[in-house]
């Protein structure tokens, strides 16, 4: 096979291609690096971290959850953590789930994604800083849990949270340590860490948000209690290497045994498909999210941060892969990444999702027909409802002129639609005018008494 038509190649020209007309639009800056067998073969990046694409050090965000697995792995080997033990038997502060009774969730849940605690992205992705203290008032006073342990995957990442406190009680030292002394420093990833200050560029690169006259700086969360969901910063040399590590592709000797990465890219819990079948497939392991088109095999996770969007993947057989940085909120490097690895490797099928629906909270239905009905009349103001991450995601003076524009595209609402519910904690309708329809969302916090943390609206392209 000519060099130009490899895998890597091919991956390196459509990462470039797919990633350079983004600056400035999805945001200020990029960085990537394609590699094979744990070796960066190209990279390449733009606005501030052009001049050093692979030492220029962004917030990796969730990525930071396959370093969680696997300190709770070697922790599990070490025999200070049965990943079988309930969460509320191995805390050391009261957990109050409020939900389904059945199987008690277990590390294991929690690290796999079924401990059936409702997702909890916009509202998780701002609580980093969190005390201690105020995390186990938190647990205290109650969760929601929408599924019995282990009956089907939802990506929470306050699940996360509480393996983290976990982690720290067996180790007898705070998380960040665990990671930093059984993980970052044993097996050479320097310019990785908590702090803002890693990488070769002098710290960090800024995070951004879109804001109407531009683009709007965000400072940096400080490490706390949620640090286990997101909290690492990594440049693209050093989370290459990292990728190299799991995907067996680098030896990491007594430091990361193998066995460990073999049992974070095991399949867990399905989220589409049949694993178990020959077709298409996507299931989570132990903080990788894996992926079978039938043929091939891929590991790989995403990161979604206030100013930071973050992807890893590799492809099983051949250990290539890569990682992609941009450094504005929520930017979607996710789909520009996987589309790349899908063109290179002649992939992407996947299986549709399953037709879902569910019994809502009444909190839940309370909160969409109270938003429904403000929307609309074109209103959108601040509330109790609404959890202060909505407002922190996106300014409610901003969302109101976008509504403004949406109404009037669609001529006016003169219906506000039904509303659909496809967890407890989810709820959907379609409002529509004379000329188009305009689709509505929001999502509920986990907290005993939840609230809206995240609220979408937008044109249907079809009307």
């Amino acid at each position: 096979m000519p060099a130009d038509a490899s895998p890597t190649a091919l991956l390196a020209r459509e990462l470039a291609g797919r990633l350079d007309p983004r600056t400035g639009v999805s945001a200020p800056a990029h960085a990537w690096g394609v590699f094979e067998q744990g070796a960066l073969v190209a990279s390449g990046g733009s606005g501030d971290a052009e001049a050093m694409a692979t030492r220029t050090a962004f917030r990796v965000a969730s990525c930071t959850k396959s370093f969680t697995a696997a300190s709770a792995l070697l922790l599990a080997d070490d025999g200070l953590l049965d990943l079988d033990e309930p969460l509320a038997e191995a805390l050391d502060v009261p957990l109050r789930l409020i939900g389904p009774t059945g199987a008690a969730p277990t590390v294991r849940d929690a690290l796999s994604m079924r401990a059936g605690l409702p997702t909890d992205d916009p509202w998780a992705d701002r609580q980093e800083s969190m005390s201690d203290d105020d995390f186990a008032r938190l647990l205290g006073e109650g969760v929601r849990v929408m599924w019995t342990a282990g009956e089907r995957y939802e990506y929470s990442n306050l699940g996360y949270a509480i393996v983290g406190r976990i982690i720290a009680l067996r180790a007898r030292m705070p998380f960040r340590r665990v990671v930093e002394t059984r993980l970052l420093e044993p097996l050479g990833l320097t310019e990785t860490g908590f702090d803002a200050s890693v990488g070769a560029a002098g710290g960090a690169i800024a995070g951004f948000r879109a804001a109407p006259d531009g683009w709007e700086r965000l400072p940096f969360t400080g490490p706390g209690a949620f640090s286990p969901i997101g909290g690492l910063f990594s440049t693209v040399a050093d989370l290459s290497r990292w990728c190299g590590i799991l995907a067996g592709s680098i030896d990491a000797g007594d430091a990361l045994a193998a066995s460990v990465s073999e049992r974070m890219r095991h399949p867990h819990i399905r989220i589409l498909g049949d694993p178990a079948g020959s077709g298409a497939w996507q299931a989570y392991g132990l903080g990788l999210v894996v992926r079978s088109d039938g043929v091939r095999r891929f590991l790989a996770h995403s990161g979604g941060y206030p100013g930071f969007s973050s992807f890893m993947t590799w492809e099983a057989g051949s250990g290539a892969g890569a990682v992609a940085f941009e450094n504005a909120t929520y930017a979607g490097v996710t789909a520009v990444v996987r589309d790349a690895m899908d063109a290179a490797f002649d992939s992407g099928v996947l299986p549709e999702p399953d037709a879902a629906a569910a019994e809502p909270w009444p909190e839940t239905v309370q909160a969409a027909e109270r938003v429904r009905a403000t929307l609309a009349t074109g209103t959108l103001d601040p509330d109790p409802l609404f959890d202060p991450c909505v407002e922190l995601d996106r300014p409610f003076s901003w969302r109101r002129a976008d509504l403004a524009g949406l109404i009037d595209a669609v001529g006016g609402v003169d219906r506000a639609g039904v509303l659909a519910h496809e967890t407890p904690a989810r709820a959907a309708w379609v409002m529509r005018g004379p000329t188009g329809a305009i689709r509505c969302s929001l999502m509920m916090t986990p907290h005993a008494e939840p609230r809206v943390q995240r609220l979408d609206v937008a044109l249907l392209p079809d009307g």
